[in-house]
């Protein structure tokens, strides 16, 4: 709730997953979704599983993904970085460290456009749709 609350005050409209399996779900349905934040540890899968399924669709490549977890081990840090995630937090984390970690994702904090994905890292890339 506090990560949620701290993103709305960026500008992002949010969404909440009850678990892993319900995130892929409405993953499956083909909103536009920028970001994701998940834990490492959370029902029915780990985060760094989680993220491997999402890596695994194609038409999910271009969503940032953060995880925010407890676990601050370097093992744990390669291994979600391996699996495709984009940046990594570790509990607990202040309002500067989220803002920080958005803009080396490439969103703006400082502007209520945040909701919007930030360009391909490649110019000629075609952006996201």
């Amino acid at each position: 709730m506090v990560l949620q609350r701290m993103l709305k005050e960026f500008g992002f409209e949010t969404a909440e997953a009850e678990n892993a399996l319900d995130a892929i779900w409405k993953l499956n349905k083909g909103e536009d979704i920028a970001l994701i934040t998940v834990d490492y540890n959370m029902p029915k899968m780990t985060g760094t599983q989680f993220v491997r399924v999402v890596r695994e669709k194609p038409e999910l490549q271009d969503i940032r993904i953060l995880m925010i977890t407890s676990e601050n081990t370097m093992q744990r840090r390669e291994e979600a970085l391996q699996a495709g995630t984009n940046e990594f937090l570790v509990k607990p984390f202040t309002k500067e460290m989220i803002a920080e970690k958005l803009k080396l994702l490439g969103f703006d904090p400082e502007t209520p456009a945040a909701t919007e994905p930030p360009p391909p890292a490649n110019p000629d890339d075609p952006p996201p749709q």
